[in-house]
């Protein structure tokens, strides 16, 4: 069996706790956490996003991801654009203003082409790569129209201290964990979608090293959109 094969294998048993906290331990600000507030911190982004969906299941129970995002007045456009941006595979991005979803084709198509069907059914079940993303996109409008504070600022990690003075960040990570948790949850699928990046990952792994990685905290303050997307590290 071919080892990315095996990766994708082994990440499908994983729990969605365990494939979270890998993913907060890959994000250099969540390394300042101790373990006991890495874990309470994806428990809290898995829950939240869970929540979510669950409120909108509830408002729309038969809908699918794109008739719910059409509901809510958020767009969904394709693009046939260049997924990569420097060393960024971008398969969705969600902007604020005005809100809409964008989904990168030829991201999808490479998704596609490196998914077996029978892998694909054990990951995402009935659903399409395509109602993934835009769910995974949907959470983050629904974090950003919401009064509450969002999950990746609940919990903070220290980068300098002075005295009393204390320089904090937000943890984007943790909106990636509850956007996968929400699609997870809003399509009933069998594992948590961060699968599908190790998929991913695995199939380019010959030539280059990949990790997952969210939006950054500065285009997340700017509300000027949140990917879904691989960086390919030379």
């Amino acid at each position: 069996m071919a080892p990315a094969m095996e990766t994708s294998l082994l990440a499908l048993a994983a729990s969605p706790q365990a494939l979270g906290l890998a993913m907060l331990q890959s994000d250099p600000h969540a390394a300042r956490l101790d373990l006991a507030s890495q874990t309470a911190a994806v428990a809290d982004a898995l829950a939240d996003g869970a929540r979510t969906a669950a409120d909108l299941r509830k408002r729309f129970p038969e809908l699918m991801p794109q008739e719910i995002a059409r509901e809510l007045g958020v767009a969904v456009e394709t693009t046939d654009d260049d997924p990569m941006v420097a060393s960024i595979l971008r398969f969705a991005e969600y902007h604020s203003r005005p809100p809409r979803v964008l989904i990168y084709n030829g991201a999808l198509a490479t998704l596609v082409r490196v998914l077996p069907d029978d892998l694909s059914g054990r990951i995402i079940g009935p659903a399409t790569l395509r109602d993934v993303f835009v769910a995974h996109e949907l959470y983050h409008h629904s974090e950003t129209t919401r009064a509450e504070v969002p999950i990746s600022r609940r919990y903070q990690a220290t980068l300098f201290r002075f005295g009393k003075w204390r320089w904090r960040t937000g943890i984007a990570v943790l909106s990636e964990i509850a956007a996968g948790a929400f699609a997870q949850s809003l399509l009933r699928l069998p594992c948590h979608p961060r699968v599908l990046d190790i998929v991913a990952i695995g199939s380019v792994r010959p030539a280059t090293e990949a990790s997952r990685v969210a939006t950054t905290p500065e285009e997340h303050n700017r509300s000027q959109g949140t990917d879904a997307q691989i960086r390919f590290r030379q």
